[in-house]
Order: structure tokens, then C-alpha cells, then sequence
């Protein structure tokens, strides 16, 4: 699909690019480019919501910083849970607010979610040392066949890509973290505090990735993706069990000739 029509609504939206109902669902949306495709932002919420179903489960990244990852850990942040806003766009903000919503304990890359697994989504613990590790929200999601939803954002804003890079670290030409374990402060829904190590991500793997390439190189199905563009903002989806296996398979293929997955070329004249 490349293109669909203004003046209908997100539901049309969804069922133009075939997102499953009563699954679990992870959106990554921007208001503004919402509204430029004439679609009413607060209708955002209540229909995604609507579209997952009382059998499925709907997330949203709720991350509290929009810097570099490394940036922010060398803030030493403080992050509660309740209170701490999230600092990437005013629909994860409003869906961090909804009633039934739960919010993930990780002090930077949190997700917020409501529905049937929310509460095996944002466990009960925060990942540590690595955010996207196999015990990180984002690993779980992977585990449950997620589909990935995108709206008003770009092809490159996919944060499962670094759990890829997290698992495929070991074969990359430089690391993926820095060596340094940087302290942040977590808050609890009972207000108890905890010290959380955490590695922080190279800058350049969060400035220079291109997800986006996938497309081009791994050539998936209908079902697997599908993108429409309505008055120059981009809706897509991606079917995450079938996209993460190509990546990491992808990943090992190239590792194997010392070089990067096609998501990291960029960093071919940056490795250090």
C-alpha cells in the first residue's frame, strides 16, 4: 500500500494496512503528523485501544528523556514511576494517563501498556545492566509475536532495533554499549527507592540507524509489512516475530563477512 485517503478515521487506517485485532499491539505515534493527515488526535487513545480488544494489549514507548541515551544517564536521572512525565510526544503522555495503564519500572526506555498482557509486558523489575536485554519489555513483546504499529512517525523509529543490536552486539565490528555502568534512580509504585545500573548505548546507534533499509533488503510480504502515506505523513506496520528474525539472521550474515547490518551502514566511517 503506498497511499490512502484524508478524512477518514484511524480505524480506516488500521484496516487499510491490516493491523490484527486482539493482539498485542505496539504503537509508536506523533500527534502533530496525526493531525496533518486530518486525523483527530484525541481519537487516538480510545481507538487503538478499541482495535486491541479485551483479548489483546496495547503499549506505547513512555521513555523520560529525548536526548542520547548517554546523555541522560549522565544526568544521573531520578525516575518515578508515577509521576516522572514521559518527554517523547503528547500521545504517549496521554496514554501514560489512561486509566488502566500500567508503567514499566526501567529508568529510560519505559513502556506503558493496558489490555490482557500489560502486566507481563512491563514485568516487575527494571532490565539491568542492558535496557534491551532478555528480561527488557522490548524482549518480552518479541516473545509474544508484537505487531508494531506506526503513525505519523518515520521507517527509522523502531526502538526493537536495539534489541537486535543487543543480541548481534558480540559480532559487530565495535560495541553497541559503552563500558561505563552509569546509576539511576528508581521510584516505585509504593515510593521506595532503588539503585538501577545501566549500560549506556554508543550515541551513534541511536544517531546514525536506519531501519528503514530492512525494507529494501528483506523485500517482506503484505502481510508481514504495509505503509500508507496521507498528506505526507507515513502509517505503517511491521508483523515483529517474522521482522526480528530476519534481522537477527541478517545480522549474523553480515557479522560473518566483518561488517554491518544494512540498518548500521551509515557507521562504516564511524566504527572507533
Amino acid at each position: 500500500m503506498t497511499g490512502s485517503r484524508p478524512g477518514r478515521g484511524l480505524a480506516h487506517v488500521l484496516e487499510e494496512l491490516r493491523v490484527p485485532r486482539q493482539r498485542l499491539l505496539y504503537v509508536q505515534a506523533s500527534a502533530d503528523w496525526i493531525q496533518r493527515a486530518g486525523l483527530d488526535v484525541s481519537d487516538v487513545v480510545p481507538a487503538l485501544v478499541a482495535w486491541s480488544g479485551p483479548g489483546g494489549t496495547l503499549v506505547m514507548p513512555s521513555y523520560p528523556f529525548f536526548t542520547t541515551h548517554q546523555e541522560y544517564l549522565e544526568s544521573r536521572p531520578v525516575y518515578d514511576v508515577r509521576r516522572t512525565p514521559s518527554m517523547i510526544g503528547l500521545l504517549p503522555e496521554i496514554f501514560r494517563r489512561s486509566r488502566g495503564v500500567v508503567r514499566g519500572l526501567d529508568p529510560d526506555f519505559c513502556v506503558a501498556a493496558v489490555g490482557q498482557e500489560a502486566e507481563a509486558i512491563v514485568g516487575t523489575a527494571p532490565a539491568a545492566p542492558d535496557p534491551f536485554g532478555p528480561d527488557s519489555s522490548y524482549q518480552r513483546m518479541l516473545g509474544r509475536g508484537a505487531t508494531l504499529v506506526g503513525l505519523g512517525v518515520s521507517l527509522n523509529t523502531i526502538s526493537f532495533i536495539h534489541v537486535i543490536d543487543s543480541r548481534a552486539e558480540a559480532g559487530y565490528p565495535s560495541p553497541v554499549y559503552g563500558e561505563r555502568l552509569f546509576s539511576t534512580t528508581v521510584i516505585d509504585l509504593a515510593g521506595r527507592s532503588q539503585e538501577v545500573p545501566r549500560k549506556a548505548l554508543q550515541p551513534r546507534f541511536q544517531q546514525l540507524t536506519s531501519p528503514s533499509t530492512i525494507v529494501a533488503e528483506m523485500k517482506p510480504a503484505d502481510s508481514l509489512f504495509a505503509t500508507a502515506e496521507i498528506n505526507g505523513a507515513r502509517f505503517f506496520k511491521w508483523d515483529l516475530d517474522q521482522w526480528s528474525s530476519w534481522c537477527l539472521a541478517h545480522a549474523g550474515e553480515r557479522a560473518a563477512g566483518g561488517a554491518w547490518p544494512c540498518w548500521l551502514s551509515r557507521l562504516s566511517s564511524h566504527t572507533e
